[in-house]
C-alpha cells in the first residue's frame, strides 16, 4: 500500500525530511516531488517537521532550489531551529538563568549556518568561559569541516564538560542525519547529548519527539483549516522522534522502512517498544504508482547503503519535553 492509499481519510500531512523525501547530499528523494505534489492536489494540507537547526527559511529555500515549491509540493515548514528561536526570544528554558549566556561546544560547520545566528537579536550571548555560562549549545559536530559517522570520536570533548553541571541545549535530537552523495548516516547533535545524558548531564531537547514541536506543527495547520490530531499523519524514518512524538500527541503514524534511519539500522520492527511502534509502514515515501524502485536504482541512491550503525540511536530522546 503507496502513501496515497494510506494519507487518504487524513486532512493533514506531516512529513519528516531526511529519509522521506530529502536525501541529504543526492537532493530530493526520486517520486517524491509527484507525491507531494498529488498529495496537495487532493486537497491534504501538507507540512514538514523538520529537526534541523537551521532555519525553515532557510529550508525552504533550499527545497525550492531543489523544485519543491511551498504552496504545490507542500503548505509549511517548521524546524527545531524554528522552534528554538523562539525559545531564546522568549528566555523561556526550563533552567535558572542567571548571566544570559551560552557556551559552545564546537566549531560552525563550514555546510551550515553558525549556531550563533539562533541567538541573533535575542537577550543572550556567547561567552569562552564555562563558569560565565547558563548552559551549553551545541554546535552540528564535524572534525575539520567534515561530518564523521563515529559519535565516540566526540566522546572525551563531551565528558569533559560533565563535571561543569550545566544544562546542555540539544536543538537537534537526531542522533544520525543522510548527508553526503550517496547519502550516509552522519553523527548529529543527538548523538552528543545522549553521551551526556549517559554520563549524568543533563540535556533539553528541542524539536521531535517534544510536545511543543507537536503542538508548533499542529497550530500551523490550523491556519488552514481546523482539525484534530486524530486527522493528521506523521511521517518519517525514525521511530524514536518521528513516531513517538507523533503517537504521543495523537496523531496516526507511517514509518519508512527501507529509505533512511530506521533502514540503516536494520532492526525488526518487532524490537521497537510499544511508545515506537508505528499505525503503518511504508517502504518508502514516494508513491509506488513512479516506479521508485527503478527510479532508486539509476540514481544511484542505493549505492554505498551498508549500515553504519553501532550507536544507541536516539534512546534519550524520551526525554525531550517542553511542556
Amino acid at each position: 500500500m503507496g502513501i496515497l492509499t494510506i494519507a487518504a481519510p487524513f486532512l493533514g500531512i506531516l512529513l519528516d525530511a531526511y529519509g522521506v523525501f530529502w536525501g541529504g547530499g543526492t537532493g530530493v528523494i526520486p517520486g517524491s516531488h509527484e507525491t507531494m505534489a498529488q498529495l496537495v492536489a487532493s486537497g491534504k494540507i501538507v507540512g514538514i517537521l523538520s529537526n534541523s537547526s537551521q532555519s525553515g527559511e532557510k529550508e525552504r529555500v533550499k527545497f525550492e532550489k531543489h523544485g519543491l515549491i511551498q504552496g504545490t509540493h507542500y503548505h509549511f515548514v517548521i524546524t527545531s531551529g524554528d522552534i528554538a528561536r523562539e525559545l531564546f526570544l522568549s528566555q523561556d528554558l526550563p533552567f535558572p538563568l542567571r548571566h544570559n549566556q551560552y557556551w559552545i561546544l564546537g566549531e560552525p560547520h563550514p555546510k551550515f549556518s553558525s549556531p550563533a545566528t539562533l541567538f541573533e537579536g535575542t537577550a543572550f550571548s556567547q561567552t569562552d568561559t564555562l563558569e560565565a555560562a547558563d548552559f551549553i549549545h551545541l554546535a552540528i559536530p564535524h572534525q575539520g569541516g567534515e561530518d564523521q559517522t563515529d559519535p565516540t570520536l566526540f566522546k572525551n570533548a563531551v565528558l569533559e564538560l560533565v563535571s561543569s553541571g550545566l544544562p546542555m541545549v540539544c536543538v537537534n535530537p537526531d542522533t544520525f542525519a543522510h548527508e553526503g552523495n550517496p547519502p550516509r548516516p552522519v553523527v548529529r547533535q543527538g548523538s552528543l547529548a545522549a553521551l551526556y545524558a549517559d554520563a549524568g548531564g543533563t540535556v533539553f531537547f528541542i524539536g521531535k519527539p517534544s510536545k511543543l514541536a507537536f503542538d508548533t506543527a499542529f497550530q500551523a495547520f490550523q491556519n488552514f483549516t481546523p482539525m484534530d490530531p486524530h486527522q493528521i499523519l506523521m511521517v518519517g524514518d525514525t521511530p524514536e522522534t518521528d513516531i513517538r512524538g507523533g503517537k504521543a500527541y495523537g496523531m496516526r503514524t507511517a514509518l519508512i522502512t527501507k529509505i533512511g534511519i530506521f533502514a540503516e539500522r536494520g532492526e525488526a520492527l518487532s524490537t521497537l517498544p510499544p511508545s515506537d511502534q508505528p499505525d503503518d509502514t511504508l517502504e518508502q515515501f514516494p508513491d509506488d504508482i513512479y516506479n521508485i524502485p527503478k527510479q532508486l536504482e539509476e540514481s544511484g541512491f542505493w549505492q554505498g547503503r551498508a549500515s553504519t550503525f553501532g550507536f544507541g540511536a536516539n534512546d534519550h530522546c524520551r526525554e525531550a519535553s517542553h511542556e
